[in-house]
């Protein structure tokens, strides 16, 4: 298990998610100094991290990475159609929903409204 009481990062999570390119310099001159850099790296590359700056490196260099060391390349998705999660992404860019994303989300409240259903009728009565 990696230590990372010793990260230069600590405390500063939204610099390394901030991808306005003077956020961007001042994470990459933090990991430059950074003790974990390397194990940092690595462990962005095992997970498929595809947000914020690991080891020193943005998206675009950290699929360049993964590629030449034989690891998967992370991937922004960024629409999951079919999934509730894509019926979300739809509405925060204040657009319709596509048929996939709309049909998942319903069967999904669907589901939840049955849920919420039955553990109230199923209640013992004193709750009630």
């Amino acid at each position: 298990m990696l230590d990372w009481s010793s990260a230069r990062c600590l405390g500063q999570t939204d610099l390394f998610f901030d991808e306005k390119q003077t956020s961007v310099k001042k994470a990459k001159s933090i990991c430059a100094q950074c003790p974990l850099r390397i194990p940092c790296l690595e462990w962005a590359l095992s997970r498929g991290e595809a947000w914020g700056i690991w080891g020193g490196l943005t998206y675009q260099e950290l699929r360049i990475v993964a590629f030449a060391k034989g690891f998967d390349p992370p991937d922004r998705r960024e629409i999951e159609h079919g999934t509730e999660r894509g019926w979300a992404w739809h509405r925060r860019r204040s657009e319709k929903p596509c048929e996939e994303c709309r049909i998942a989300y319903n069967k999904n409240v669907r589901e939840r409204v049955a849920r919420y259903r039955y553990r109230k009728a199923n209640r013992p009565v004193a709750e009630r």
